[in-house]
């Protein structure tokens, strides 16, 4: 079950967050994901079921279009146990403008809960949020 666990979520990370395939089909209708960060930037908070986490999506789509910014995010590696799974990631926010500035790299730790269906209950994103602030300011 933690290799299949571990599997899911790398997935959902590399692929679905990716555009192959709904990021939403993996998720438990009460999923909570939360984003510990300052109140001045929208996609920290608290998001709560599907509608909360479309919400969160949109807000993080806009921003990344209103900076001219791509994103991608690559497991650097994970540890599971039972129904948790922790993701360490690196992120890296990049101008879509050909010789702009440097890229933004965070790295982080992604807690997830799974359930018995293999759905996603929870996402704690433990982020730099010093990086994530500075790339969607």
């Amino acid at each position: 079950m933690k290799d299949k666990n571990k599997q899911i979520v790398t997935d959902w990370i590399e692929k679905k967050l990716h555009g192959q395939g709904n990021p939403m089909d993996d998720l438990d209708p009460s999923v909570v994901f939360c984003i510990p960060g300052p109140n001045t930037n929208p996609i920290f908070g608290e998001f709560t079921g599907l509608e909360g986490v479309e919400i969160f999506l949109g807000l993080l789509l806009g921003k990344l279009a209103q900076k001219n910014l791509s994103q991608t995010i690559k497991v650097v590696s994970c540890l599971a146990e039972g129904k948790q799974v922790v993701a360490f990631v690196e992120e890296v926010f990049s101008s879509k403008e050909p010789n702009m500035a440097e890229p933004y790299i965070s790295h982080g730790a992604w807690l997830f809960e799974l359930n018995d269906e293999s759905k996603i209950t929870s996402l704690y994103c433990y982020d730099n949020t010093k990086v994530t602030s500075k790339a969607l300011a």
